[in-house]
């Protein structure tokens, strides 16, 4: 920070601790010989009498404006001696009273006009000190264009001397980004008349680097004068760019490890899912010897799950929770499930026995998914009619994922080969969920599956088949 320079600071000095400069002496003096002259010529002209006298009260403004109270005072003593000098010297006329009101008259007018301009010196010199000592930089600008006055912050701030600021249009020393909205700014003051508040921009200092202002300025329009007062805020503007920094970089890294969470979940859901896909697989693997039922169980399920209107969190549920339909069976003997005969009655009561057991495989779990599984398991041998098992339930007692599960399984039960039957035509499995809608099936699943692609559905494999389709098996749907 450059320093203020030693003349002005022993002018703040000097008119800090009152000592008289040769101004203010040469017009004390002016007053002293202008008094003497008002009572040479008052004695030597009688007819006015002592109307001259009150022309005394030009020495005494004199002497108050140039030296305050001391000076008035002085003056007003003076003054009383002349009159008193008057007065003698034309006889005593008026007698004491006269006198008397003169000299307090005198006396009066000197310390009073001495009072005032002592207070009006006070506040030029503390405004002057403001100026002086002020952080801010205060200016004010012709409507041309040019800084008519800069106060000493200007060359702390700028490094430019108040003649070098002075001797070009400020526009100058405005950086060139900026200096489109300073004359924006400067015309809505001239031309306007409007105030101008919290305008920023950047101002070249002598170094040739900026430095950020924030300025606050009103229009003199009587004297086309701009009056302005601004603020370095450069600080505060590289702490402004390292914040917005800082806040990118936050959110960069937010951003990444958003992505590598995302990326962790997404591999927590797939090991989830393949999780489930495998206990499914474990009880589909000894009547299944593609591998694929339970897999094209969740996809069909999922399919008409949406047909239906579920939500899409409902479809991926029940996407994830169908290939466990039939996990009951891991309690299912060999000698049963892959039995080609048909079962006996004991046999058949065995069987049907695994959606109780899938259920309390899956029971007690607080995931969406198992308990999703576990209603299936259940459930999902259930008619729509009441003749199903194991509870017998009718309509819409089964919940309505066991009842989309009911003809995913079946159709792909139909479809494809197992140990005690052969693949049925995609054209005949169709017919049969058609037969078997309102006894077996929800007729709305029905409807919703009518809107979907059977083939696609099958995923048919052209295998020949020699021991036909005749019946349906029942073992197919149980």
């Amino acid at each position: 920070m450059q320093q203020m320079p030693l003349a002005r600071m022993s002018r703040l000095r000097e008119a800090a601790a009152g000592t008289p400069s040769l101004s203010q002496i040469g017009v004390v003096g002016l007053a002293v010989l202008l008094a003497f002259a008002i009572f040479v010529v008052s004695l030597s002209v009688e007819r006015f009498e002592d109307a001259l006298l009150f022309l005394l009260a030009v020495p005494l403004a004199l002497a108050s404006v140039g030296y305050g109270l001391r000076g008035g005072a002085g003056m007003g003593v003076l003054a009383s001696l002349l009159a008193a000098a008057w007065w003698v010297e034309q006889g005593y006329p008026g007698g004491v009273a006269w006198l008397s009101s003169r000299v307090v008259t005198c006396l009066l007018i000197g310390a009073l006009l001495g009072w005032f301009a002592d207070s009006r010196h006070a506040l030029t010199r503390a405004i002057a000190h403001h100026r002086e000592l002020s952080l801010d930089l205060i200016a004010t600008a012709s409507f041309d264009g040019y800084f008519t006055e800069v106060n000493p912050a200007f060359t702390r701030t700028l490094g430019f001397s108040s003649e070098e600021l002075i001797s070009k249009p400020f526009t100058e020393f405005v950086h060139p980004d900026d200096v489109e909205a300073t004359l924006a700014a400067v015309v809505e003051q001239t031309e306007q008349g409007r105030d101008v508040f919290n305008f920023q921009n950047r101002y070249r200092t002598k170094d040739g680097s900026y430095r950020w202002l924030e300025w606050t300025s009103s229009p003199d329009p009587q004297g086309r004068a701009l009056i302005a007062v601004a603020r370095d805020i450069t600080d505060r503007k590289r702490l402004e760019e390292l914040e917005r920094g800082y806040q990118k970089r936050l959110e960069n890294e937010v951003r990444e490890r958003t992505k590598e969470l995302n990326r962790r979940n997404a591999e927590l859901e797939e090991a989830r899912r393949e999780t489930l896909y495998r206990l499914a697989l474990a009880a589909e693997y000894r009547d299944d010897d593609t591998f694929k039922h339970t897999k094209r169980i969740g996809d069909t399920a999922a399919l008409l799950a949406a047909e239906v209107g579920l939500p899409e969190s409902d479809v991926e549920l029940i996407r994830d929770a169908a290939p466990l339909h039939d996990i009951g069976k891991l309690g299912v003997s060999d000698t049963v499930l892959l039995k080609p005969g048909k079962l006996t009655a004991d046999e058949l009561e065995h069987m049907r026995r695994h959606a109780e057991t899938g259920a309390g495989i899956l029971s007690g779990s607080s995931s969406d998914v198992l308990r999703a599984a576990e209603e299936i398991a259940r459930c999902h041998h259930e008619w729509w009619d009441g003749t199903g098992y194991p509870m017998g339930l009718r309509g819409d007692d089964i919940p309505l994922c066991a009842r989309i599960v009911a003809l995913a399984d079946v159709f792909d039960a139909l479809t494809h080969r197992r140990p005690y039957k052969p693949a049925w035509p995609v054209e005949e499995a169709v017919a049969e969920v058609r037969r078997l809608r309102g006894l077996q099936f929800d007729p709305d699943v029905v409807d919703a599956f009518e809107q979907l692609d059977p083939y696609a559905l099958a995923a048919i494999e052209r295998v020949s088949d020699d021991s036909g389709t005749a019946g349906v098996n029942r073992r197919a749907v149980a």
